[in-house]
């Protein structure tokens, strides 16, 4: 049998054209698939899975309103696969071939902290599955928890657990937009350092939340990433501030930074892109992160920078979270503690006044102690 065909014997799972080989001679450890320039992601495709890269996640964050409700709220949703360095030929349905992880949050501003949930499992036990066909381009369930869609224009996720129930519908509005060179994204100065990233802006979505005893309809717009990877952060890296933004006429905003682990030195790595209504792309040279306020958790100590002023060449932008308290536990799946937070947007020249933009989502990791993925 070749290598190739025990892979897909393994872990149950397509490989598509980018994903490379993934056992190594010695020991039959996992040599992971790199991210490469030179063969772009393919839609609708690579929505799906990508077994033969270490890390892999979809992302969705969002605003959304409802008649019942005087404020809006804040949605992040995240569904995660992780390829352990183990056996892959070991026959034991215990071996941990691929992981699947979620997490769930809600940004409830009269809580004024989030409400949220997490699950972990074995892809192939306890319920837990993800696939990738022709038909159906991503089916990712968990007990409780599913995220589904057929050809990458319509997704659908249901999460019913006793901490939250979310039952929403998401619909592509724009073009994809492949991040980096072609989605092709760079995270660091070596090669290795670097990500496939999709990103599909202003999705609109309705469904239901349920907040305590109500279930309530609810509609907004999500930002969705898709990125898969095998090395991604530089042995230096602390961690990430993150922005994807939605301007009100249409626009989108992806910046960030990788901050080094010597606080004293210039970020690793950063980047940033606005996506105009019309598809055009502007990319920026000029790219920094300024803080503006910090809010220390009361549960963990870890203090972030909750409020930021991103500078982009000429013009800058203005963070203000919906509220400060949006710091996410997730130790008891990925390990993290991270902050994850709605926040408004202003805009501006460097040197003036802004004014309302949009809104989006920041997410800051890696200020308890160096980012692992």
């Amino acid at each position: 049998m070749k290598r190739r065909d025990l892979l897909k014997a393994g872990l149950g799972l397509p490989l598509f054209s980018h994903a490379g080989i993934a056992l190594a001679e010695p020991g039959l450890q996992r040599v992971y698939a790199q991210p490469n320039a030179s063969m772009p992601p393919t839609l609708p495709r690579d929505h799906g899975a990508h077994a033969a890269f270490r890390t892999e996640w979809w992302y969705f964050t969002g605003w959304f309103e409802s008649p019942a409700l005087s404020q809006p709220l804040g949605v992040q949703i995240t569904f995660f696969r992780s390829a352990p360095n183990v056996n892959v030929l070991n026959p034991s349905a215990f071996s941990p071939k691929q992981l699947l992880f979620a997490h769930a949050a809600v940004a409830i501003p009269s809580v004024g902290k989030l409400k949220h949930d997490q699950i972990i499992r074995r892809a192939g036990s306890g319920g837990a599955l993800i696939q990738s066909t022709n038909e159906q381009v991503l089916n990712i369930q968990m007990p409780g928890w599913q995220l589904q869609s057929a050809q990458g224009e319509q997704w659908e996720c249901k999460i019913q657990t006793p901490q939250l129930s979310i039952d929403l519908r998401m619909e592509q509005t724009q073009t994809p937009w492949m991040q980096g060179l072609g989605g092709y994204s760079q995270k660091g100065p070596q090669a290795e350092q670097s990500s496939y990233y999709i990103t599909l802006p202003h999705m609109r979505s309705s469904g239901t939340v349920r907040l305590e005893s109500k279930t309530l309809p609810v509609q907004g717009r999500f930002w969705m990433d898709h990125e898969w990877s095998s090395t991604v952060l530089a042995p230096n890296a602390q961690g990430w501030d993150w922005v994807g933004l939605h301007g009100d006429q249409g626009e989108a905003l992806m910046a960030f930074q990788i901050r080094d682990r010597d606080h004293t030195k210039p970020p690793v790595w950063t980047h940033a892109a606005l996506r105009r209504a019309d598809g055009t792309v502007r990319n920026f040279s000029k790219i920094t992160f300024e803080v503006l306020k910090r809010w220390k958790s009361t549960r963990t100590g870890i203090e972030y920078p909750v409020s930021q002023r991103l500078l982009l060449d000429d013009q800058a932008f203005e963070l203000q979270p919906l509220f400060d308290d949006q710091e996410l536990d997730a130790r008891a799946s990925t390990g993290t503690l991270y902050w994850e937070g709605a926040v408004r947007v202003k805009s501006g020249n460097a040197s003036s006044n802004t004014s309302p933009w949009g809104r989006g989502y920041l997410e800051m990791t890696g200020y308890d102690r160096p980012m692992q993925l």
